[in-house]
């Protein structure tokens, strides 16, 4: 039987909170379409055990194989699908080990259609296991699944900023006035008549144009518009101070490196590539729960976000280090102990 929290239909009581169980126990106590963003970083069927210092983190070995391993974690994501709310977004990180099998798992509780992204994640620069007689390629990137409660979860695009030799070709005009960089882009309609662009002079030069002519205008008083001299196609100045830069894809190569700072947990995941993940899949405000929270990484990310957020993990140690961690940063931290049933410790 599932644990009854005393608080179970209040929202409030969950933030800033970490509950020290098994996840199953305690998502199977929570309130459904709770959680607007989860990321779960669970074992990875690894066959190892995971020490911090001198002290056991945890046990990522399995006597039954892969079918012990998901019979295990099936019912856990399940769990996570009914707490996450309808316009939330889970985010599933594991790897080579047992990533094909957790797509399968994952499609058939959240739908296929709820499937949004494969992200390969770039966790390290090279391995060097050939020089040990390994016999494959090096291993060096993560796989995080995305998947959605609905079609109408949170999205907050994500951008990097340009590369340094791109600006210098692309935006490689300098204003003389103010010393802004800008690029010049086409100001006539792409599909002339057949697109409804419409028709008229502008500066002398009668085009099909890509606006109208009193947004042409606007432009022109604006200082958007570049004539190198009269009689040529005027053109649009597009300034480089206000592009966001260039849209994330789904291979992921810039948050390897651990953050200074971070604690040697092991299996510790970069701040970088958590904010990045609750940047764009969260509201300020909003609640974030990591039902594998480990050394607290997720929740420091939400906090510093200014995010509401919620962790469990079996190891009291994970707990221990979570809670010192985030009350080093100035968070608010209540603990709750959850009867245990998991063989994993």
């Amino acid at each position: 039987m599932a644990l009854k929290l005393e608080t179970r239909d209040s929202v409030d009581h969950l933030r800033s909170t970490l509950h020290h169980g098994d996840c199953l126990s305690v998502l199977d106590s929570l309130p459904p379409e709770t959680f607007q963003l989860i990321y779960a970083d669970p074992p990875f069927f690894s066959d190892r055990s995971y020490l911090s210092g001198t002290r056991t983190a945890f046990v990522d070995k399995w006597e039954g194989g892969i079918e012990e391993y998901l019979a295990w974690i099936e019912p856990r994501l399940v769990a996570c699908q009914r707490v996450l709310a309808t316009n939330g977004s889970m985010y599933l990180h594991c790897d080579y080990h047992a990533s094909h099998y957790l797509k399968i798992l994952m499609d058939r509780i959240f739908g296929y259609e709820n499937f949004i992204n494969e992200i390969i994640w770039k966790r390290q620069s090279a391995h060097s296991d050939n020089g040990q007689g390994a016999k494959h390629f090096g291993r060096i990137h993560d796989t995080i699944f995305l998947y959605s409660r609905s079609r109408e979860y949170v999205w907050n695009n994500q951008y990097l900023p340009y590369d340094n030799e791109y600006v210098k070709r692309r935006y490689r005009h300098v204003e003389s006035e103010t010393q802004r960089r800008y690029a010049l882009g086409d100001l006539t309609g792409p599909g002339g008549a057949s697109k409804g662009n419409p028709y008229f002079e502008f500066l002398g030069i009668s085009r099909y144009w890509r606006y109208s002519k009193h947004r042409m205008e606007e432009l022109l008083k604006g200082n958007r518009i570049y004539v190198a001299k009269p009689g040529n196609v005027p053109l649009l100045k597009r300034y480089l101070d206000e592009m966001k830069g260039v849209p994330i894809q789904d291979i992921w190569l810039d948050h390897w490196n651990r953050d200074p700072g971070s604690i040697s947990y092991p299996t510790e995941k970069p701040q970088g590539l958590l904010s990045q993940i609750i940047r764009a899949s969260s509201n300020p405000n909003s609640l974030v729960l990591d039902p594998f929270c480990g050394s607290g990484s997720t929740l420091a990310a939400a906090h510093r976000l200014g995010r509401n957020w919620c962790g469990i993990d079996i190891s009291g140690l994970a707990i221990e280090i979570s809670r010192r961690r985030l009350l080093e940063i100035g968070a608010e931290v209540r603990t709750q102990h959850v009867k245990q049933y998991s063989p994993i410790q």
